[in-house]
């Protein structure tokens, strides 16, 4: 029963065994290193008091390593697999925990960055396009021509001039369609970015059909529909575009987060994030996973009562802060972002409020 989104860990109750483990799976003997590096997580578990259910279920979430140099993250509890997700390098250090919530900063450290995105790989002919969005879920789609001559034709006199203005009325209407198709497949995936491949005339085409959707369209060179070409390469392309993209969003964050300290619209600190969390009053949570350290939280029956002191029923229980501050900001529909020294935040905790 895995899930299809994080939030979705707030409706468990746990226990839960997170895993974040590297992986080699390019070597001769990478099946044996597999079996052993799986079998050190069930110890380690079984230590810590993980039942056989919650064994089996890691031990399910570990049996298909990610190609080459890589990494997993593997969440599961009674119920089963909850999430088994490849990681696009090794974590800096295995993690292996039982604890009463789920250890989330690895993987939200290393996932690939939550831009929802569009690729168009285009021609005079139609494209090849599809779209991934914030959850990672992918849509393609492949458009086409209208039934009329695409080439352009020598010669000359009205026939000519008609042939002409027929092939281009042809490649005007296959780049409106397209450029409609992709905006409506943007729409439904909500994405942010378009990148946009292929021949030269065809996508400067396309990226001026898009310009009036109000989506960063960015251009990449040296993939065409009519080449065969390394696709490797091109998704290193895009990730490349969304990297950065991803880069100025943060520094847009972080932007607003220090204006906002000085406007009453940012908090940092662990106690000052627990009870402006405990109002469902976070619009973005930014966390250092090294400075947060092992500090604690009260935390009650819902995810978002979280206090830095006991809560006044007096019925919650103490819990590791790395663990329930993501929790709560996902039950509060919060969007959490992971820093490494920079902004330098009180206790490794920050907060945009959504209001005063």
């Amino acid at each position: 029963m895995t899930i299809s989104g994080l939030r979705e860990l707030t409706d468990h109750r746990g226990p839960f065994a997170s895993v974040y483990i590297g992986t080699v799976s390019d070597t001769e003997d990478a099946a044996h290193q597999q079996r052993l590096r799986v079998r050190a997580v069930r110890d380690a578990l079984r230590e810590e008091g993980a039942t056989e259910a919650v064994l089996d279920a890691v031990e399910q979430g570990l049996g298909d390593p990610p190609p080459g140099r890589a990494g997993q993250a593997v969440i599961a509890d009674a119920d089963g697999l909850l999430l088994s997700e490849p990681l696009p390098e090794p974590p800096a250090r295995t993690t292996v925990r039982l604890s009463a919530m789920p250890y989330l900063l690895p993987l939200l450290q290393l996932r690939r960055p939550p831009v929802a995105y569009a690729v168009v790989v285009v021609d005079d002919r139609g494209a090849d396009l599809y779209t991934v969005d914030a959850t990672g879920r992918r849509t393609d789609r492949r458009t086409e021509s209208a039934p009329f001559p695409e080439h352009k034709v020598h010669g000359g006199g009205t026939a000519h001039r008609s042939m002409q203005s027929r092939v281009e009325e042809t490649v005007r209407r296959t780049i409106d369609a397209t450029a409609e198709e992709v905006a409506r497949l943007a729409d439904r995936a909500d994405a942010t970015v378009i990148v946009v491949a292929g021949e030269i005339g065809a996508r400067t085409a396309l990226a001026g059909a898009l310009a009036s959707h109000r989506r960063h369209i960015v251009q990449i060179e040296g993939f065409t529909r009519e080449t065969p070409y390394d696709r490797a390469e091109f998704e290193r392309r895009v990730d490349e575009v969304l990297s950065e993209q991803w880069h100025d969003r943060f520094l847009d964050i972080v932007g607003r987060f220090e204006q906002g300290r000085a406007h009453g619209l940012a908090v940092q600190g662990v106690a000052a994030a627990a009870e402006a969390l405990s109002q469902r009053n976070i619009e973005t949570l930014l966390i250092d996973p090294a400075a947060i350290g092992e500090r604690a939280v009260h935390v009650g029956a819902d995810p978002t009562e979280v206090e830095a002191a006991s809560l006044p029923s007096g019925r919650s229980a103490l819990r590791r802060a790395d663990e329930a501050l993501p929790l709560a900001a996902l039950a509060a529909d919060a969007e959490i972002v992971t820093t490494d020294g920079e902004p330098g935040l009180t206790e490794g905790v920050g907060a945009v409020l959504r209001h005063r």
